[in-house]
């Protein structure tokens, strides 16, 4: 019992030891040593501390920048409104959709987008859905005003949801997603190749303003990793090659294929189909209309 004592009290002396030699506190008898710091891939306005929480007026994005809802937005608006208790709390919750049907408004890019599915179960979108489009400050003051809530309101919710960008981008916002799947698929390979046929870093936007670059969490395409979202449409199963056809067929407005860019269907393996070959045969959702109001 004596010496297993002593064990765990040598045990808690190394480890207090490693968490004041990792926040920079000196061990008695030592030098104080330089904080333990951690390198992480980081877009250089997140590096300096300068994340989108952060508002700076620039040209077209002020206070006072004029912005009022397009009657189609105002129909979207409505429908929203209708969704929730007329009370301050239930208004507070339009905030969110409020928001993307600004993205949604901003998004001038999306028609010029040549969508080209690349099989029956993909199609190309009619109108933006908002991941091309930006929030400006002076919208987020008109969705408080309609909602007569604080400004304060707005803002912590377009500041904490990163589906929301804070600032205008370019063209085509391609976000490449990094996540653990498609990093060992080489999603940093293809990082590189968009950052050498562009001539720009990850967080930044080309001279011509036509493309923006940003790495993002998990997209939810998975098994055909690497892959890289462009405004609405996802584009999978990358290559550095393929990538850079990609870009310039999007830049000289030609078709571009949505979804995987080899010979792959939906997200099947290399065996094809293995299972679901017929309807499923149930259990099945009751039959909703046969059940009382």
């Amino acid at each position: 019992p004596g010496s297993t004592l002593s064990r765990w009290f040598a045990m808690l002396h190394v480890v207090r030891g490693l968490a004041r030699v990792s926040a920079g506190i000196a061990p008695r008898g030592r030098a104080l040593m330089p904080p333990m710091t951690r390198a992480l891939r980081a877009t250089p306005a997140l590096a300096a501390g300068q994340g989108s929480h952060i508002h700076r007026d620039e040209p077209g994005n002020t206070e006072d920048t004029p912005f009022e809802f397009t009657p189609e937005s105002e129909k979207k608006l409505e429908m929203y409104l209708q969704r929730y208790p007329d009370t301050p709390q239930g208004r507070m919750s339009c905030i969110m959709p409020f928001l993307w049907v600004v993205q949604q408004q901003l998004d001038q890019a999306h028609a010029t987008i040549k969508a080209k599915p690349s099989m029956d179960s993909y199609y190309a979108f009619d109108a933006p859905q908002g991941s091309g489009g930006w929030v400006p400050l002076a919208a987020m003051h008109a969705i408080a005003d309609r909602l007569g809530c604080s400004r304060m309101a707005v803002y912590e919710v377009a500041t904490f949801f990163t589906m929301y960008n804070r600032k205008r981008n370019g063209k085509f916002h391609i976000q490449l997603c990094a996540t653990t799947p498609c990093m060992v698929c080489g999603a940093y390979d293809i990082m590189a190749a968009i950052e050498k046929h562009l001539g720009i870093k990850c967080g930044e936007t080309t001279p011509d303003g036509l493309f923006t670059l940003t790495e993002v969490e998990c997209l939810g395409a998975c098994v055909n990793a690497p892959m890289i979202q462009v405004n609405d449409y996802f584009f999978e199963d990358l290559t550095p090659a393929n990538v850079v056809t990609l870009l310039d067929n999007l830049r000289d407005g030609k078709p571009v294929k949505i979804g995987p860019q080899n010979e792959r269907v939906n997200s099947l393996g290399p065996q094809g189909r293995t299972s679901l070959f017929g309807e499923p045969r149930g259990p099945y959702c009751r039959d909703l209309s046969q059940v009382a109001d």
